[in-house]
């Protein structure tokens, strides 16, 4: 599947989200989480490449609940547990684990 990202959209980036973007996901992914934190079974992060364009890169927002589905090369796809979004953690703040 072909990343849902433009090429200038992309130069504007972080490394590691462009990076993440050129994966074949097998899904629609509806955003890129940067320095993701988890509080119960959502994510707190920065987002980058919000599909719905309800969020602006850079932007801090909190996912619905979540499960991860697989990792690659250090990434880890989540779906939301309507089974409605993708998101791909590009990276997660190290101790960032709180409990609801």
């Amino acid at each position: 599947m072909v990343s849902s990202l433009s090429a200038c959209e992309l130069i504007e980036l972080p490394l590691q989200v462009v990076q993440a973007a050129k994966i074949d996901w097998d899904v629609t992914i509806d955003a890129y989480l940067l320095d993701a934190a988890r509080v119960g079974d959502r994510l707190t992060a920065l987002v980058y490449g919000d599909l719905s364009r309800v969020s602006s890169d850079g932007m801090t927002v909190v996912t619905p609940e979540v499960r991860a589905v697989r990792q690659v090369s250090g990434f880890t796809l989540v779906r939301s547990l309507t089974g409605l979004d993708h998101y791909v953690i590009v990276s997660e703040l190290p101790g960032a684990i709180c409990e609801a």
